[in-house]
């Protein structure tokens, strides 16, 4: 075995691992890691804020399916990996996070910058460890790595900043082909699913982001059962207009679908695990699909399991089901309130003022091509995506359970690095992007040609309309209006100002743009006209 240093060692041991990018900011104890893979084939994307890189870490695993890594400084650097982590662990993706940490001399001590960096992430992975000695990097990182990968979540490793040059016994670091293989149902078992299925009378299907490659199946097994189908906000963009799709579940969503999801007696759960709480099951029985068998009652208990991929078990459901019942009472109930449900979005556009935030939502699915990726930041903007967005196969980032803010911003650089040719849109509130706002220089250094639709409400608007029901003074909800068009071509992108009623000029010209593109939209702090879940 030839010796490496553990810097070297660590960037070879990522790269056996297929890792193509390492998100991070620089920082004192990880310099001698940054400068290895300067050389190294494996690119280091600079971002300003370790927060940003960390969820263009976790997002760049949920677009691809790999292990996003991403590299903090010790100390403070560490502390603000918090969000993205966190985001990671809560929507159950792989995550590698390298940390450098004080000399090993200095572990213990009241050393400058000194933080216990296991206890500081522990709420926030699944597992973390420091490097105790230079011999044992590549047993610990391999069993790390395994670790993330084979169990959904991220993984750290602190790295005392005197170890980086030592040298180590670089072992031959061999790629793990099985360990993404994953738990399939049997046969047999698919059969009894099957046989469970026959038995409802009023099938509904919810569909979430492990649908994403079965969308074709999820509407096939629709039509054979005449059921409906709703879906959780990462299937907006992705799920396409279908006269049994009643559209979104959640804040924002369609209140159709809550209404038949309160009447079925069978519920298919595919790569779904959110389930609004005012929704009992008590009344319904539930088949659950995912990859994950720790996610078969996450949401709402199942009944019946099927663990495995989405599109391989429903093309076996299918196959063992005769006839269709597209035509039944149920599935002309289903019918008849999706198109209610559509024509009550199409009249409220209708009448909506020229500064509905509705009005932008329409005309970006009508602009965006089939393959663009929508990185949807958290705020009043998400209820609207959520409600008039009309997808043609896009696929969407959200942070899903955490619901960071910012989120988007590191979000869409890891999705336009990940997907080089498509578009890539970042849909963000002034609030959000005023937090993170340094990373659309990022954008620009890197030559990324991101649009970010900044919706620009000057206010915290979900905060504000709660405020508002409870009866309470509004304090800390209103933001003073910034012209953020400026400050993006102040750092070298394309800024524009306008108002949803003039967008699409303005938004085919930032499409060509070829650079970081900033929209600032200007638009009216409406309150949503339903229930809320």
């Amino acid at each position: 075995m030839k010796q490496r240093s553990v810097a070297q060692t660590l960037a070879d041991l990522l790269g056996t691992w297929g890792v193509q990018f390492v998100f991070g900011t620089a920082g004192d104890t990880i310099l001698h890691f940054l400068a290895c893979l300067g050389e190294h084939p494996i690119g280091f994307i600079q971002l300003r804020n370790e927060e940003s890189a960390a969820y263009a870490a976790s997002a760049y695993s949920k677009l691809t399916g790999g292990l996003g890594v991403v590299v903090a400084d010790g100390g403070p650097g560490t502390g603000r990996l918090i969000n993205g982590l966190a985001d990671a662990r809560s929507d159950g993706v792989p995550v590698l996070a390298v940390t450098g940490q004080v000399e090993s001399t200095y572990l213990g001590t009241g050393y400058k910058q000194y933080i216990n960096q296991q206890q500081l992430l522990s709420a926030v992975t699944i597992r973390s460890e420091n490097l105790g000695s230079p011999a044992s990097l590549t047993t610990i990182a391999s069993d790390l790595l395994r670790t993330a990968v084979a169990h959904g979540g991220p993984v750290h490793l602190s790295v005392p900043k005197d170890f980086w040059l030592q040298p180590t016994k670089s072992a031959p670091a061999k790629p793990e082909p099985f360990l993404m293989q994953q738990a399939q149902s049997p046969d047999a078992v698919v059969a009894e699913g099957a046989g469970w299925l026959k038995g409802v009378e009023r099938p509904m299907i919810l569909a979430g982001r492990g649908a994403w490659d079965a969308v074709e199946q999820v509407l096939a097994l629709a039509e054979r059962l005449g059921a409906g189908v709703a879906y959780t906000l990462p299937m907006v963009g992705i799920m396409p207009e279908h006269p049994l799709v009643i559209r979104g579940l959640g804040k924002g969503g369609s209140e159709a679908a809550v209404e038949l999801l309160r009447e079925c007696d069978g519920l298919i759960k595919v790569g779904a695990t959110y389930w609004p709480t005012v929704l009992t099951s008590d009344d319904k029985k539930v088949l659950s699909i995912d990859a994950y068998p720790a996610n078969i009652s996450k949401g709402i208990p199942a009944d019946f399991g099927l663990v495995g991929d989405a599109q391989t078990l429903l093309t076996a459901l299918l196959g063992q089901l005769n006839g269709a019942n597209a035509d039944g009472q149920w599935a002309h109930r289903v019918k008849r309130h999706a198109a209610e449900w559509r024509q009550r979005l199409e009249a409220e556009l209708a009448q909506a003022p020229p500064g509905h935030p509705g009005r932008a939502m329409r005309l970006l699915s009508e602009y965006a091509d089939t393959n663009a990726v929508f990185c949807l930041d958290v705020g009043d903007h998400v209820l609207w995506f959520s409600r008039f967005f009309q997808g043609k196969g896009q696929r969407v980032l959200v942070s899903g359970r955490w619901r960071g803010m910012g989120f988007s911003l590191g979000a869409s650089i890891a999705a336009q690095l990940a997907q080089g040719d498509a578009q890539v849109f970042s849909i963000v509130g002034d609030g959000g992007f005023s937090m993170l706002m340094g990373e659309f220089v990022s954008a620009v250094e890197l030559n990324l040609p991101i649009v970010f639709v900044l919706m620009n409400n000057r206010s915290y608007a979900m905060e504000a309309s709660a405020m508002a029901a409870g009866g309470l003074k509004p304090i800390g909800v209103e933001l003073r209006d910034i012209r953020f068009d400026q400050v993006a071509q102040a750092c070298g992108g394309a800024g524009y100002r306008t108002t949803p009623a003039e967008l699409q000029v303005v938004l085919q010209e930032a499409m060509q743009a070829g650079k970081p593109a900033l929209i600032d939209l200007q638009v009216d702090p409406i309150a949503l006209p339903t229930a809320r879940l």
